[in-house]
């Protein structure tokens, strides 16, 4: 695979004067509203009994629904980057994405059968996963039309993506307790509606010559048909646990296998190394990313079923915990930024293995208040405390390991193959939530001990996993010492 330099973009009629940087990020904002706001009644929805408007699902269905969708949205990312690359370009890849997840949800906000659920389920999610992957090019050409930095643009891009993740849950949550389940999908509905508006602002600036439609060759749309097909037909009639663990064990071969060609095209020792330590930090992402989906499965549960959510007389919806975490990501992430900066000036600055660890044990740190609060929950529930600490020591998790995640496949992978690396890296994000959706499978969420039980084995196996880093970085800063 040959690499080349990119292609420089042609400039803007004044430099920033669209800022088109902001108005990509504005558009993310709002896709991540919807889906955040999606994600934060989904297992609730599932559970929920037929009377109340729900499916009536058990919790480890519902939760194992869960893991497959937000597998799906990661592991889109890949066919929906290839359609943006080859096909369509990613200015118009992302009107049809967000025109997926604008549709679906609507689709969600009336379907009446567990069928027509899925199908917009599956709207969103490979909307989602084609948004993620076409918006990120745009936003590094926008930087460099308008003369920013990448990490500035990326910066203001990753704030919009947890602003909408804040605003998402408190705002469908809030209309789905008062009017019904619909209303809260037809808030996520208008939140892409928004977005779609939004980038309509910018969609025409952002055109390159470059990006010509093409249509695809006859076998490639016979084998996205019968693939479509292929799903539906399992998602119809397998279980939703029997098909997380299928899709497990799929993905975990494709993972293994891939790793070993990157070892294979690796040219030097060096690079072998490089590749050896990029599966590790691989699997450590996939340890700490399914304690982070729980937000959205056991520990929303916990919030439902044994947090006390009265403040002030009135009842919290329990969707509204899931903002805390992002929550945490906007207000501690600067603060992290500009310490990493003073202690690279002083040479004193962590290095990816040991500021993974450290992710790893504070990420597990948090999953263990959850356990402590659900052992010791009295009648009447929990302390909201405890879950706020939880939410705010997963997001300084992910401050500490997520943006080591993102640079991993650039800094570690052989040189002829970063981009297969990248690709590559995304699937930690889908494994990691189909192992968060096998916890329903695995233990009993529907009591207090039970979900204590599941929470403290997260938490051992964060402590473990961030441990064995730290040693290694140790040891590894003893070698280059000696």
């Amino acid at each position: 695979m040959e690499i080349t330099r990119p292609r420089p973009d042609p400039p803007s009629s004044g430099s920033g004067h669209h800022r088109e940087v902001l108005w990509l990020s504005a558009t993310e904002l709002w896709e991540r509203f919807t889906f955040y706001g999606l994600r934060a009644l989904l297992v609730l929805h599932l559970i929920a009994a037929p009377a109340a408007g729900g499916f009536g699902l058990t919790d480890a269905d519902a939760a194992a629904v869960y893991g497959l969708y937000a597998a799906t949205v990661y592991l889109s990312a890949l066919p929906g980057g290839l359609l943006a690359d080859r096909y369509l370009g990613p200015v118009r890849s992302i009107w049809l994405a967000g025109s997926a997840m604008l549709a679906g949800n609507l689709v969600l906000a009336f379907a009446d059968a567990l069928a027509t659920f899925a199908a917009g389920l599956a709207l969103v999610a490979l909307g989602a996963g084609t948004l993620k992957a076409s918006i990120v090019p745009l936003v590094a050409r926008a930087a460099r039309r308008e003369g920013r930095s990448l990490d500035a643009a990326f910066t203001i891009f990753y704030v919009g993506i947890n602003i909408g993740g804040i605003g998402g849950p408190l705002l469908a949550a809030t209309l789905a307790s008062r009017f019904g389940w619909s209303a809260g999908y037809l808030a996520a509905a208008a939140g892409m509606a928004l977005g779609l508006i939004t980038y309509s602002r910018i969609a025409r600036l952002l055109t390159d010559p470059a990006d010509v439609a093409r249509v695809p060759a006859p076998g490639v749309l016979i084998a996205s048909v019968a693939g479509l097909a292929a799903a539906g037909l399992l998602v119809a009639t397998v279980p939703p646990v029997a098909l997380v663990k299928g899709f497990l064990a799929v993905v975990s071969a494709a993972t293994v296998a891939g790793f070993i060609y990157l070892h294979r095209c690796a040219e030097s020792d060096v690079e072998r190394r490089n590749v050896v330590t990029l599966a590790g930090l691989f699997c450590g992402a996939v340890v700490f990313w399914s304690a982070g989906e729980q937000a959205a499965a056991s520990l929303t549960l916990f919030a439902a079923r044994f947090t006390d959510r009265v403040v002030l007389g009135s009842e919290l919806p329990a969707a509204w915990f899931q903002s805390l975490y992002p929550a945490g990501v906007v207000l501690l992430a600067p603060l992290f930024a500009l310490a990493w900066t003073r202690l690279a000036r002083r040479g004193a600055d962590p290095d990816a293995v040991a500021k993974f660890g450290a992710g790893l044990l504070v990420g597990g740190g948090g999953i263990a208040l959850a356990a402590a609060g659900a052992f010791s929950a009295p009648q009447g529930g929990a302390s909201p405390l405890w879950l706020v600490g939880t939410y705010l020591l997963i997001a300084i998790g992910e401050i500490l390991l997520s943006p080591i995640g993102l640079g991993a496949a650039a800094r570690y992978a052989p040189a002829s193959r970063v981009a297969f690396a990248t690709g590559l890296w995304f699937l930690s994000l889908g494994l990691g939530g189909l192992f968060a959706g096998l916890t329903g499978s695995l233990f009993d969420l529907g009591s207090a001990s039970g979900l204590g039980a599941a929470f403290a084995s997260i938490a051992a196996l964060l402590a473990a996993a961030g441990t064995i880093f730290l040693i290694v970085s140790r040891r590894s800063q003893g070698t280059a010492s000696a």
